[in-house]
Parts: structure tokens; sequence; C-alpha cells
């Protein structure tokens, strides 16, 4: 085992394996022992990168005094060299990317989920960033729902037992997730997290979440990862894919639930819809199998706002949380949608899934998510619990 002697906020470690493993890493920070966990995939010439913990507020590791591999199956794993590094922090927790028509704001202190969405050409006085993100569960991000069973010990959220529930953006004590590492390009950003479980408080999960956001003109692009390494049995459950807040101001809920899509066929419209898990049978969509226009939004009065685009999906649940028509990003009052897809957690098989998001008026919105409606059929839900 190689020992180091220096400070550092990054690790760099080559392995080779041949089943699932998990290490833990040791050193100090702030003068105290501490122990990070992470995940190693079955690999003959595997390379895993992460800052450690306290990366984003500018406190460095010292010293490797010890590296133990916990190897999940038949198999073996070696590690061949760990290498270390100092990396600059990212001012304000926030990355931006930007072109003539949008500008998307990645939150890296949240683990890499959208909270910031704006459309330059939004003419909409007072409203710039049309997603809320009050806190680090209302961010535009990943979330997944797992076993409740022994040897897990449940959560609890609103007075209610909680299950396995990885989030993107923290838990439900505000507790933020791990960033892992995260890479820039010039119209695209690529963020790893090990998010922490929504109804405990200061409790990571076993699992990483990767996103890629990519602006293209007037779309971004999300591609979504998942692998859960808990070694836990799951059930099935209806999964958010993704979990997507807007601002209190863009109140009315659009979709299309015909057997004719893509054809300009009349929209569904909700437009006094309460907190979601009140009266829960009617704030949940069910969708007509035969419709591939899976596609929602949520806009203002004059049919202006932001919508999704999520091929594969099966039904929504949507609602309005102490709605007040606010266009506060940060204020308690917001709009929810998540798309849903039933499927059951495999530790160690990776979940991948991709949607697109653009804004507009509904006419535009509906129009630009027809000319893209073959990027992707997300297959990979059908295939994953064959």
């Amino acid at each position: 085992m190689k020992y180091i002697a220096e400070e550092y906020n990054r690790f760099r470690v080559k392995y080779r394996s041949t089943a699932p493993a998990v290490a833990s890493f040791y050193f100090t920070c702030g003068g105290e022992t501490v122990s990070e966990q992470f995940y190693l995939p079955a690999d003959e010439s595997g390379v895993f990168e992460s800052f450690t913990e306290g990366f984003l507020e500018g406190r460095l590791a010292f010293g490797l005094f010890d590296l133990r591999v916990d190897v999940r199956g038949d198999g073996e794993c070696v590690i061949d060299d760990i290498t270390v590094s100092v990396c600059e922090a990212p001012e304000g927790g926030t990355y931006y990317i930007e072109n003539d028509v949008l500008k998307v704001g990645v939150e890296l202190v949240w683990g890499g989920g959208l909270s910031y969405y704006e459309d330059k050409r939004c003419r909409i006085e007072g409203l710039v960033n049309m997603l809320n993100h009050a806190d680090t569960g209302r961010l535009v991000q990943q979330s997944y729902y797992g076993t409740h069973e022994p040897p897990y010990i449940r959560g609890e959220f609103m007075g209610n037992p909680w299950s396995y529930n990885p989030v993107q953006g923290g838990d439900r004590g505000n507790c933020r997730s791990k960033l892992i590492d995260y890479k820039v390009s010039a119209n695209s950003v690529w963020v790893k997290c090990r998010p922490r479980d929504w109804g405990k408080v200061g409790s990571y999960t076993y699992s990483y979440m990767e996103n890629t956001y990519t602006t293209d003109g007037d779309m971004l692009r999300v591609d979504n990862v998942f692998v859960d390494w808990s070694g836990y049995k799951h059930p099935v459950a209806t999964q958010e894919v993704p979990a997507f807040y807007t601002v209190s101001y863009l109140d009315n809920f659009y979709f299309y639930d015909g057997d004719k899509p893509w054809q300009d066929e009349p929209l569904q419209v909700r437009r006094d819809l309460i907190f979601w898990p009140e009266d829960w049978p009617r704030h949940r969509f069910p969708l007509n199998k035969k419709n591939t226009e899976t596609w929602a939004a949520w806009c203002d009065k004059d049919d202006c706002g932001i919508g999704l685009y999520v091929p594969g999906a099966q039904l929504y649940v949507a609602g309005r949380y102490m709605h007040d028509g606010t266009k506060d990003p940060a204020a308690g009052p917001t709009n929810y949608v998540a798309p849903l897809y039933a499927l059951g957690i495999i530790s160690y098989k990776p979940i991948r899934y991709s949607y697109l998001v653009t804004s507009g008026k509904l006419e535009s919105i509906r129009e630009k998510f027809k000319s893209r409606r073959g990027f992707t059929d997300n297959a990979s839900f059908r295939a994953y619990n064959e």
C-alpha cells in the first residue's frame, strides 16, 4: 500500500478488478482522522478520481494512512497506484454554461443539480430564472426510491417512514451531497456526486449520480447515470425521471395524453393544481400506452414557460405548493412535475436516461420537442429489469 505524506484535495486511483468493490480511504483533515468510501466498478484497467470531503470549502486533506478494499462477490481488486493533487475550488459553487439564447446553472455545491435556467428571449417582466432552488430538494435532479426493509434503517419525512431515497441535491435537513468530480467544455458540463439519503439528516447513500448538461441553441440536453452500490435488494418503485421544480409564477400545467402523438392534437391543461400529496389521485396523470409525445410544460397565463421532454415516461405527478404566483426562484412556493417510470434499482447496474428542456411560448415548446422526438427512446428503461 502506498503511503502519502502531503496535502491535497483530489486523489486518483488506478486499479484492476474482476468484481465490483467498495474502498475506504483514510487521511486527516483539520487535525481529525477522516475516512471516505468510494465505489470501483469491475474494470480491467480502471481509474477512479475524486475530490476529498471539504474541497468546496477550501479544506485540504493530509496523508494516506490506510486503504481498505471490500470486493462484492467473486473476484479480486488490485490497487496499482494512488496519486494526489491540489485543485482550485470553483467560486460561488454554481457553474454556468451559456450561449446567445440560454444561460444554465449547475449547482456544484448541491450535487450538480440544475438550479438556474434563463431564456434570454423571455419578455416576462421580473422573470429571469424559471427554476425554483429554495432547498436541496428543489432542483431539477435525479431521485430514486429503494428498499425500506432491513438491513436498511428507515428514515422519516413529514411524519412518515421513508425508504432508501438517494437525492442529488442533499437531504431533508439541507445537508448537501458530496461533489465527486466535474469537467467542463465549451457548451457542456459533466458532474458526479454521492447523494444523501432524503429521509435522514447527514447520511450518504451507497450510490453515485452523474449528469452531462449540453446546450444546443435553445435546447438543453441532460444525460443521467445512476449506480447503486449498497448491495440492498430493492423493490420495483415509480421513479422520478427527473424531479422538476419551477417558480410559482409558471402555474398552468400542460401535457398531451392521446393516442395520436406529434399530430398537434389538443393538449390537456390543469390550472388549479394544489400540493401533490393532497388528493393524491388527482395529481397523477397516467399516459396512454400509444403516446410517445411525453413532454410537459409549466406556463404563465399567456402560455409562456418551460417544458420537459422525457421519452419513455409512463405517467406524471404534478402540483403546486403554497401557490402565490411569485417569480422568486428562492421562495417557498413552487410548482413540480415528475415524469415517472416503474423500475427497481439493481445494485452495481447503472440506470441511464436522457431528457430535453426548452422554453418559450407553448406552441414553440411543442414544435421544438416534435423536431427532436427521435433523439432517444430511453430503451434502457424497458431493458433494465429484464
